[in-house]
């Protein structure tokens, strides 16, 4: 059956079917827009040779990457305080990039698009020097660091886990004031600094970029009410919809990275590996 001929998510708002979407809203800051649609994440893994391994029948999606050295997995779950997103070593579980429900996929995408990057490492100083370019606060305590908002809602912090031998990690807590002593948690996200270094660049500059994220009516949660400033956007739904397909196209043509030389090749034999959709 046809999954045009539901009333669901799956079919629009913007992705692809424009469906009763009458126009989008420019909604800033970012880190407040919602998570949006999960599409502009999975989408474009799979457009880049990733293959999917979800199960059917259950609200998951399972990704691989091309050379199979990465997974993702996205598990919705009704607390908000709950990860929603996880990319991670298959093997070793190296290192691991969680993210909560709330967390805008376009800000995940800053991190995923990276993945595969070649760009030269970035030193941890010029990430802060990118939040600060941009308004983003910093602050200091010992070792640990951390950069404020400009509208004091979302912290990114640089902090270390309390063992022997600690490992660092890049925290985003998002959150709205509800009194002088109390907060609203809207997401969060946490990011080992043994992660491609890349990928968090990606992620840190999609954090704190001022740019402003669209959004259709009823995407953005309810609580950021009196804290999201939004504009009617001049982008019409449809004219959304064939940016997203335009990016996807132009992953296309560029193909998935070339496979790593130390993958062995697969026995002789063996069945071939068909990517799913």
């Amino acid at each position: 059956m046809n999954h045009e001929r539901f009333y669901s998510r799956v079919n629009g708002p913007t992705l692809h079917r424009v469906n009763a979407v009458r126009w989008l809203d420019e909604v800033s800051p970012r880190h407040l827009a919602g998570g949006g649609d999960p599409r502009h994440v999975t989408e474009h893994l799979l457009a880049s040779g990733w293959s999917n391994h979800s199960v059917v029948g259950f609200p998951h999606v399972l990704l691989e990457s091309p050379d199979h050295h990465l997974h993702l997995t996205l598990e919705p779950e009704p607390d908000e305080r709950s990860t929603w997103w996880r990319i991670h070593p298959a093997e070793d579980r190296a290192w691991v990039a969680q993210f909560g429900g709330n967390t805008p996929a376009e800000v995940i995408a800053g991190f995923t698009d990276a993945l595969t990057s070649t760009t030269p490492q970035h030193p941890t100083a010029d990430l802060w020097r990118l939040a600060a370019s941009r308004g983003w606060a910093t602050r200091r305590a010992g070792r640990e660091r951390a950069a404020l908002s400009p509208d004091e809602t979302a912290v990114l912090a640089r902090v270390s886990s309390l063992s022997e031998t600690p490992r660092w990690r890049w925290d985003v807590e998002v959150s709205i004031p509800l009194s002088d002593t109390r907060r609203l948690w809207v997401w969060g996200a946490s990011i080992e600094e043994a992660a491609p270094a890349a990928a968090l660049a990606g992620f840190v500059d999609a954090l704190t970029d001022p740019t402003p994220l669209l959004r259709a009516e009823g995407q953005t949660t309810g609580h950021t009410f009196g804290f999201l400033n939004s504009l009617r956007s001049t982008v019409t739904p449809e004219q959304h919809r064939l940016l997203h397909l335009q990016r996807l196209q132009a992953t296309e043509r560029l193909g998935p990275p070339e496979q790593s030389p130390a993958t062995p090749p697969p026995p002789q034999g063996s069945p071939r590996h068909r990517r799913r959709r």
